[in-house]
């Protein structure tokens, strides 16, 4: 994502920097990350390794935050490794986006993670969320909560308004 040599934003390797008001909104609108769409593990792994080779802060980290432990990893590669564990149990994996909420400096995705297990073949779906923190029209750390509420929280929402 990047401004063309016209100015326009667009989802072409950079040619100019984006404000992160404009990283904010492409990512929250349109394409696989809006409210509404679904997208597959392995694709949205492929799609958020893609969009933080042009648009992470040199020292971004990615959490992944469970009720009994938070584990950070270390830029684009450290995305990818948290991801493709978390999905490696699973026969089938994909995401649910549910609402976008832009802040001042931050994203909030609430989404439901949905799995099917390997033996069983059975659907497992958990509400979970996201919080993406910007810097200087980069992404400095995205934080994954397999609990929704404790995302909303970290966001600074605690609202009963959030399921």
């Amino acid at each position: 994502m990047a401004k063309d040599n016209r100015g326009a934003v667009t989802l072409d390797p950079l040619e100019g920097a984006l404000t992160t008001a404009e990283l904010m909104e492409l990512i929250s609108k349109g394409g696989p990350f809006s409210p509404g769409s679904q997208v597959e593990g392995d694709e949205m792994i492929e799609a958020v390794t893609e969009l933080l080779r042009h648009n992470a802060h040199p020292e971004y980290i990615t959490v992944m935050v469970s009720e009994a432990v938070s584990n950070d990893y270390p830029g684009v590669a450290g995305f990818r490794e948290a991801w493709s564990d978390w999905i490696s149990p699973y026969e089938g994996f994909r995401i649910k986006v549910d609402e976008v909420l832009m802040l001042e400096d931050k994203l909030v995705f609430t989404v439901r993670q949905v799995a099917m297990t390997r033996h069983s073949r059975v659907e497992v779906e958990t509400p979970s969320a996201a919080v993406w923190w910007f810097e200087d029209g980069q992404v400095r750390q995205a934080a994954f909560y397999l609990d929704r509420q404790a995302g909303l929280k970290a966001a600074g929402i605690a609202s009963p308004d959030h399921p």
